[in-house]
């Protein structure tokens, strides 16, 4: 299956496949809110949004990256998040890199969301759609830079093509990058000291994860693949 792998700066039109990476944090995060009972992520552009998409719904749960503030519920960290329960809850989402990339290329016709702990479900997921189309991976963190989240793209669409593929390299990379420094050295506010080890647990989860459209949101939701 053809790919390629651009920035979220470097979009232009509307992919047929897109498959959006935030390995540090977004999509590790949400990953987790699934595994904890959340029923579904509505991203958010704007932390305004969140809130107010918070207020005007009883009962959903709203979630931003940087350190707490008031009306937000969680922060964006899996090590803070693992031991909540969230069960049958809708949690909003709004993040700097991966919200973005994901709201940036949403009216595509296929959306996955995706980081290491579902790489591997990701993959097996588009290669049950092989008829699907050339995929677009949007690499959201530093402007389509970021190696962490290139790394992660690159083992998944290699994962794609077929044959064994050897996770270690990738997940090195991805621990060598300057956003793994930045969070081991506590330079990012709402920061868990498992939060690397987290982000890098290859293929922790058995489903992927699709945004669609509902009522003129973008909802992800977790798709169990076999």
């Amino acid at each position: 299956m053809e790919h390629h792998f651009v920035g979220i700066p470097e979009l232009t039109g509307v992919p047929r496949v897109a498959v959006v990476i935030d390995v540090m944090r977004a999509f590790t995060v949400a990953a987790w809110a699934f595994s904890r009972g959340v029923e579904r992520i509505v991203l958010a552009e704007t932390e305004s949004e969140a809130l107010a998409l918070k207020e005007s719904h009883p009962g959903w749960l709203a979630l931003k990256d940087g350190a707490p503030a008031a009306g937000f519920d969680a922060v964006n960290s899996p090590g803070l998040l693992r031991s909540r329960d969230f069960a049958g809850r809708t949690l909003v989402q709004k993040t700097t890199a991966g919200t973005v990339g994901a709201l940036a290329v949403a009216n595509a016709p296929l959306v996955l969301c995706a980081s290491f702990v579902v790489a591997g479900p990701t993959a097996r997921f588009l290669q049950a759609r092989g008829d699907s189309g050339p995929v677009t991976f949007v690499v959201t963190g530093e402007s389509g830079r970021a190696d962490e989240d290139l790394a992660c793209a690159e083992y998944i669409g290699r994962s794609v093509a077929g044959g064994d593929v050897e996770a270690d390299p990738y997940l090195q990379r991805a621990r060598n990058s300057g956003a793994a420094a930045d969070l081991a050295g506590g330079r990012r506010s709402g920061y868990h000291p498992d939060d690397v080890d987290l982000c890098l647990e290859i293929d922790r989860f058995s489903f992927a994860m699709v945004a669609r459209q509902e009522e003129s949101l973008t909802v992800l939701r977790p798709v169990a693949v076999p």
